[in-house]
């Protein structure tokens, strides 16, 4: 349920448009891929389809564009670490099969250590005169005036 976190399951979906969207002109001003997240795919898809989801999807509709669509079970960092790369499609089995190789896997998210707080609290000690001075001296370093060896004690 929202608000989600990164670790959120759910679904990723990729569109994959058989003809890019955007300035024709410019190479780098088309799209041809959509990839979104959702937690129920089938109420989200028919968002999609009806028009009300993405504006790239439903600029799609509009035109006539016809697309494949592809999903995958994964978390809400997946999706976002897809978008980061910005390299769709490497990650679309159609564009895989049109160069003949096979698609990447989707990205796995790294995982978080989480250390349980149940360690006990250190004892409050007060500072004495020496802890003060090193403070605000920096290092200091001691020397036994006892030593007769001649020899530096460090």
């Amino acid at each position: 349920m929202w608000p989600w976190t990164a670790s959120t399951e759910g679904f990723c979906y990729l569109f994959h448009f058989h003809q890019p969207l955007g300035n024709l002109a410019n190479p780098r001003a088309q799209a041809s891929h959509y990839v979104g997240f959702c937690e129920d795919l089938e109420a989200r898809i028919a968002k999609q389809l009806s028009g009300k989801g993405a504006k790239l999807v439903a600029a799609a509709l509009a035109r006539g564009i016809t697309f494949d669509l592809y999903h995958w079970p994964a978390c809400l960092e997946v999706e976002k670490l897809i978008k980061r790369r910005k390299e769709t499609a490497v990650f679309c089995p159609t564009c895989a099969r049109l160069k003949g190789r096979t698609p990447r896997p989707l990205p796995i998210p790294s995982q978080q250590l989480e250390l349980p707080f149940d360690f006990p609290a250190p004892p409050l000690l007060r500072a004495g005169w020496a802890e003060i001075q090193a403070g605000r001296n920096g290092r200091v370093v001691r020397f036994d005036l006892g030593n007769t060896d001649g020899d530096i004690p460090w």
